[in-house]
């Protein structure tokens, strides 16, 4: 009967992970720009990303940095990079994990990024009301 239980719970938690995995990457496809026919992040993208996770988000992140859409890698990157030592450790132990080159790539771009000392918090990023009333964060698919 334990057996069962703990099987039922794993399985429970798997599917957790997965459903704020795809709820992360909607946040993400939402606020994608497109710019001369190609698909992109912006800061927009890495805003309203970073508007909805915490750092109980951070293994869904780190599995978002190994994610075949390279927009999606890029995001996670982005907003691991804002989510200080936590993010940063994120980064760090997912860099041995990357054998793809794009993965790899992308997480010591991301490691050089959180270790300047310019580098501004993506609070810091000057938006107007019509901007942020544009962003469409966790959720914003019921409004």
């Amino acid at each position: 009967m334990a057996l069962a239980a703990l099987m039922v719970l794993a399985v429970a938690d798997v599917a957790a992970a997965a459903s704020r995995e795809n709820e992360l990457k909607r946040v993400i496809n939402r606020n994608t720009g497109f710019a001369h026919m190609t698909r992109g992040m912006n800061m927009y993208t890495l805003i309203a990303l970073r508007s909805c996770v915490t750092d109980a988000d951070l293994p869904v992140l780190r599995r978002l940095l190994f994610d075949r859409d390279y927009v999606t890698q890029l995001s996670a990157a982005g907003v691991l990079v804002d989510m200080g030592a936590g993010g940063r450790a994120t980064l760090v132990s997912a860099l041995p994990e990357a054998t793809e080159y794009r993965a790899r790539s992308t997480i010591q771009d991301a490691l050089r990024e959180a270790d300047d000392p310019a580098r501004r918090p993506l609070s810091a990023f000057p938006l107007d009301e019509r901007e942020r009333k544009r962003l469409r964060g966790c959720g914003a698919a019921a409004h």
